[in-house]
Formats: C-alpha cells, structure tokens, sequence
C-alpha cells in the first residue's frame, strides 16, 4: 500500500551488490558432457553413493544438501591455496565461506596498506566472484536438468544471506566516500473530471555527510491540491492511491534486490489490476513516476517507471502509456482503447494467446540458438515480466470498458448491443450450421473466427536492450477496429483483427524478422438473419539473417524468407439458397547461401507455391430453375447483399 512505501522509508536500503550478469560464466570443459558423467565429478561422495553408476531417477532428487555441497565446492575456489592454509579444520557453511572471502581479501588489502578505493575494489571484486560461484553453480544444476523450484529457492535464500550480512560492511565502505549516494523518488498527479489537481512527491536518500562527518538519512513527502475535492473524488483518489501504492512497493522491492540473481517469490507481481475500477464519474486520469537512483561506483545506475493514464469523455476513449528503463533493458507499451464494448472472455482468451504466440516468434526468431533468444536468459525474464504487465494492463482497461458501457446513454447501448446481436448471428453460423466451411484450419487463424465483442483497441508493447554495439529490440502489436453500416434494409458490422511482432537491431547489425496476421469480417444482415459473411485471413512472415565477413568488414546475406498465406470465405444465405465461396493461396521463397564466409556468393533458392478454389451451392435449386419470380427475387436480393457489402470494405 502507499501508506507502506511513503512512510517506512527505512525498507527501501538498497542492497549494493554488483550484478551477476555483468560478468561471463563459462561451464569447464568437465561440464560439457551429459549430467550422468559429471555429476560424480562434481560432488565426488555421489559417485560411492551411487556406485557403480548414477541413475536417471537420481537427477530429479537433488536435496538442498547436495545442493549445498555444490555451492560450497564453488565457494572454496574462490580461496587460494595459501589462505586455505590459514583457515582451521572447521567444517564452513556455503554462506560463511562467502563472507570468509570478502574477509580474507580486505585483510591481504589492510595488510599491503592501501588506501579506500583500493579497498573498494577489493570488496567489489569480491562480491562479483562470490556472485558468480552462485551462477555458476545455478548454471551447472541447469545442464544437469536439476535447477527446479527448490534448488532455485535454496541458492536465492544462500545468497540473500550474505547478501543481508555484507550490506551493513558496504554500506558503511562506500558511504565514507560517497554522498547521496541512494535516492529513491515517487510522483502522482491525479485530476478530476472538474480540474482539481492532486499532486503527491516523496523522496528518500541516503548517503554520507562530509561536513557532519556522519551518513544522512533524507526524507521528505509533499501533498498538494488546486482546487476543492467533494467526499466522492476523495474517495476516488483513495483508491488510485490503494493501486499505484502497491506498484510503488513492488517497484521498490524490486529495486531492492535488482542486483541479486534470484529475486525472492512474489517480488515482481506489479500489475495494473486497479485499472478496471477506475472511477471515470470522478477521475479523468493520473500520471505515476517512480525512479532510484544508486551508487555509480557499483553501476547499478538509474531504475525509473512511467505510467500516464487518462479517459476521454468526449471521444469515449482511455488511453494508457507505460515506459520502464532499468540498466540495459528498456519496456515500453501503450494502449489506445474505446470506453465502448462488452464481455467476450473467449475472445480475449485469443488475444492474450495470440500475444503470446507473437512475443515467443520473436524470441525465437531472434537468433538461431535453440536454448536462449538474443537478450539471453535474464533478458527475456525481464522482457517476459514487462509483458505480463502489458498484458494485464490491456484485460483491466477491457475489463473498465464493459463497466463503462453498462453507464453510458442510450444512443451507445444501442450501438453495442447491435454489435452484440450480430456477433450472436455470426457465432451462431460458424458454430451450428453444418454447411459452413469458413477458412478452413481454425487453428491457422490466432485471431479467433467471428465478430468481437470487446472494446476497439491499439495496443503495442516493446522490449530493448542496449549494449553498446548490440542493441536488440523486439515489438508486438495487436489492434481491432470496429464499424457499424445501415442502408435500407440492410444493416452490418466490419470488424479487423491484426497482430504483429518484429525483431531487429536497432541498425547494429542488419537482421530481422516480421510476422503479421490479419483477420477481416464483413456482415450484412436483414430482418434480424444473417444474408451475407465474407472472411478473409492473411498471414505474412518475412525474415533475413546475415553472417559478419572479416575480410570484407561487412554483413552478408546467410538466409532470406518471404511467406504468404491466405484464406477467403464469402457466403449469401438468401431465400434458404447457401452459396458459398472458398478460397486459398501459399506462396514461399527463400534463399540460403551454401558457402562459406570468403567464397564466392552461392545460393540455395527454394519456391513453392499453391492455391485452390471451391464454390458451394445449396438449397432448391430446381425451384430457380423452374421459376422465373422465384429466380428475379433472389437475384435482385443477391445483387442488393453484394453492393451492400462491397461498400463496406
């Protein structure tokens, strides 16, 4: 709650540890052959345990002893020959050898007369090599196939451990040289729908007082209003305040142990839940700033997060933008939605799916490593936390948009239960009526067959990382856009869906990958039935990847691939007649260079392409025949559907 992250300020020390993933862990050559060969290397008392051979059984049952024995085998070589002389017989936990070599090193250091900074680098490099004993030993359980749930939570209490017991030392190390060093900052500003502003400002540093000669502890909360709140906005404010002050504590625990491997359970579950009961009658939107600033020294840097979010009365629009910047990693998304639409929880069990599916083609696209992406294993960690936020943020303003709509006059109810009725009419055919053919393969179509129900939206989320020279980026996109027609008659519904994601490098080298699907509907309906559906379904993929030429000092083309698909369906249901028309195309080029970097370009060039057509056609088709009335109304009917719905592309 807010009341917990503004007044409590005492919890937001910052651990200053350096980052385990600013350093590189290579396996020994021992460890690359399979888990049953190496394991008895590793912790050599298995190997009479288990003589003659480890059994498979035996790799899902590693207890937090074994575990323990690992770590500590990893700790110790951190310990040089001669200071192993000097430590006694007595048998050290995993944690104590840790601390015993931050010990050893500041004493060697003490010892040689140096002075802080030499100090200071000593203990940095100290936390680095005892963070990397834990990587080293999470990676070896990961080849092993033994890092689960609580082998992964043994080495994140271990290494909380030391963590707590190094912070004090630290703390007290780096402040004696460095002022203001720790500063953590929070921002709201609310509005009312009547233009009261409400603005809320905490601050908190830490840091080291040359003057005094002691460490400062600096806190300081603002409150402010323009205007006059009644009892309702108070109430209203009241609860944004409950939703963007469980962010804020999540956002500074998270910060908290931003350089630790192993963030403790339940530590990243920020989200955006509180969205769906915004209170629009009272609130026209707020604005939310979190950031930490830490110890340059230690180069964790700058942790910031920013939320805007706002309602449009006028256009019956909400609109939501969400910016995140924490050492090399960047997220961003926004979403654009309507106020206006109704329940669909199968259709938004597509979209969420669908997002899904778009995010893991990125990923996986993004490299031709089959284990991890090109942000590696912590970045798509992180990536993947941005986007369950993302995620969550799109189901609670979907979730406020039916809320909405259940308030709203009645010009706009009416506008959404006509959908409603149509999407019904549409559903019912795809679901029931045995002549339906559709696109064929449902399972082509992530989008989902059929009218949504949900609100029109544009939402894109976007996740980057900067190295230097190697910036990957990743985006996912998903829209729905809505209209109603009326001519006569005849009245329907068009509908887009499309989804997208793409991957490059931001221009640091010339890769990429993008994949679009598209799902188009086209009603008309007439005294309440159904006359005409037309669907169209496009899928579009497009990658490159490139191989770096030493010799030349430039990229070259390695794989090339274009793919097409599509699926049409149009149907008339006029007079009981069914016509029906289907249609489907494939289309494939790809071009994969079969030399080696140097050699002259020599491609391997593949093609395929397909495409059929079938027209279905019944009902009494003898009475058209023979009736020439019979014949004229259903062709003038016909005739009326197709232009109708020719408009209405």
């Amino acid at each position: 709650m807010i009341n917990n992250g503004l007044n409590n300020h005492s919890s937001l020390a910052t651990k200053q540890v350096l980052p385990v993933d600013n350093v590189n862990h290579t396996l020994s050559s021992k460890l690359q052959h399979s888990p049953l060969e190496i394991a008895p290397k590793l912790i050599p008392e298995l190997a009479t345990e288990l003589s003659p051979k480890i059994t498979s059984d035996f790799l899902s049952q590693f207890s937090d002893e074994k575990v323990a024995q690992l770590l500590q085998q990893q700790l110790s070589m951190l310990i040089t020959p001669a200071k192993k002389a000097n430590i006694s017989s007595y048998h050290y936990s995993a944690e104590e050898l840790a601390i015993r070599t931050v010990i050893t090193s500041q004493q060697e250091g003490l010892l040689k007369n140096e002075h802080s900074d030499k100090l200071i680098q000593r203990l940095n490099k100290s936390v680095t090599d005892i963070q990397g004993a834990y990587a080293n030993t999470s990676d070896i359980l990961f080849n092993l196939g033994q890092l689960g749930h609580q082998q992964t939570s043994f080495l994140a209490s271990s290494q909380q451990r030391v963590e707590r017991a190094l912070n004090p030392y630290m703390e007290s190390i780096n402040r004696s040289k460095h002022e203001d060093d720790d500063n953590y900052r929070f921002q709201l500003s609310v509005k009312t729908k009547e233009g009261d502003i409400i603005n809320i400002t905490f601050n908190s540093s830490q840091g080291y007082d040359e003057s005094a000669g002691k460490t400062a502890d600096n806190f300081s909360l603002s409150y402010e209003v323009e205007g006059d709140l009644s009892e309702a906005e108070h109430q209203a404010l009241t609860e944004v305040l409950a939703g963007v002050g469980e962010m804020a504590d999540e956002f500074f625990k998270v910060s908290q142990y931003a350089n630790s491997r192993y963030v403790p359970v339940n530590q990243g579950d920020m989200n955006l839940d509180f969205l769906a009961d915004f209170n629009h009658q009272q609130l026209s939107g707020f604005d939310v700033s979190f950031s930490t600033t830490q110890n340059d020294v230690l180069d964790t840097g700058e942790n910031t997060l920013d939320l805007s979010y706002s309602i449009d009365e006028a256009s019956n629009q909400q609109a939501l933008v969400f910016k995140s910047e924490s050492g090399q990693n960047e997220i961003d998304f926004a979403l654009d939605m309507s106020t206006i639409g109704a329940k669909d929880t199968q259709q938004m069990q597509q979209y969420l799916a669908s997002l899904d599916q778009s995010l893991e083609d990125s990923r996986v696209n993004s490299t031709e490593d089959s284990k991890d992406s090109a942000f590696g294993r912590k970045g798509d960690k992180t990536m993947q936390q941005g986007f369950e936020l993302f995620k969550g943020a799109f189901a609670s303003m979907s979730s406020a948009a039916e809320r909405y709509s259940s308030i709203e006059s009645l010009a706009d109810k009416q506008f959404n239960d006509g959908r409603a009725m149509v999407a019904d009419l549409v559903d019912n055919m795809i679901t029931n009526d045995p002549r339906y053919q559709g696109l064929g393969n449902s399972t082509q179509n992530s989008l989902g067959a059929g009218i949504s129900k949900l609100a029109d939206f544009d939402a894109k989320f976007e996740f980057a990382m900067d190295r230097g020279d190697y910036q990957p980026k990743s985006n996912v996109a998903l829209s729905q856009a809505t209209e109603q027609q009326k001519s006569g008659e005849l009245k329907g519904v068009t509908q887009s869906k499309n989804v997208s994601s793409h991957f490059d490098y931001q221009n640091t080298r010339p890769d990429y990958y993008d994949s679009e699907e598209s799902y188009n509907i086209n009603t008309a309906v007439k005294n309440n039935e159904l006359v005409g559906l037309d669907q169209y379904q496009q899928i579009d993929i497009d990658k490159k990847t490139y191989q770096y030429n030493q010799d030349k000092s430039q990229y070259e083309l390695k794989m090339a691939l274009t793919e097409k698909t599509t699926h049409e369906s149009n149907i008339r249901l006029i007079n009981d007649i069914w016509l029906e028309s289907n249609e489907n195309s494939h289309k494939m080029d790809k071009k994969e260079r079969i030399n080696e970097i140097g050699e002259q370009d020599n491609f391997k060039n593949t093609n395929h392409y397909s495409h059929n057509k079938l027209v279905t056609l019944i009902g009494d088709l003898d009475k058209l025949a023979q009736d020439k009335d019979a014949r004229r109304e259903y062709l003038t009917q016909l005739s009326q559907v197709n232009f109708f719905m020719d408009n209405n592309k």
